[in-house]
């Protein structure tokens, strides 16, 4: 089978193209990254507690309606820049940082994530339409009551 000269180039410049982008994407991050991961890892991390049978110190409600809250902000600014919200990333990267917590790693990474986002939004140099400062006092809120969930549960003992 004979290709035609176009269509031979055709194929290379494909070829090309397919060859250069992962590295190409690869030097370049998306400008709200930290935005999508903590997004992402709240999602999980609000199905994981969800689905959980334990009362995780007795305040699962509320870090559930904190970490609501937070996503519908993180939703908003990501929504004013035009950006997609509804993305899944790839979980590889995530495997290796799920092994350093003992329990319920999508809750801690929320956490770590929401500490990134708080950089970011610090460090931003416009509001996002008055949305930057009702999203760092939810990712405030969401910390304390995940952090406060994920505390060990310490009987006081009765002194006689």
């Amino acid at each position: 089978m004979r290709l035609s000269f176009w269509s031979a180039s055709a194929l290379i410049l494909v070829g090309l193209a397919a060859w250069s982008t992962p590295a190409q994407t690869a030097k370049k991050k998306h400008p709200h990254h930290h935005l999508h991961h903590a997004l992402w890892e709240l999602r999980d991390a609000r199905a994981a507690l969800v689905k959980s049978s334990k009362k995780l110190a007795g305040g699962k409600k509320r870090a559930v309606s904190a970490i609501d809250d937070a996503i519908r902000h993180l939703e908003l600014i990501l929504q004013y820049k035009g950006d997609n919200i509804k993305g899944v990333p790839t979980r590889g990267d995530l495997a290796v940082a799920y092994k350093k917590y003992k329990s319920h790693p999508h809750l801690h990474h929320a956490v770590h994530e929401l500490r990134h986002v708080q950089k970011h939004l610090q460090a931003a140099s416009h509001n996002f339409n008055g949305h930057r400062k009702a999203a760092l006092s939810a990712s405030n809120h969401a910390i304390a009551e995940i952090e406060a969930l994920l505390k060990p549960n310490v009987k006081k003992k009765k002194k006689n």
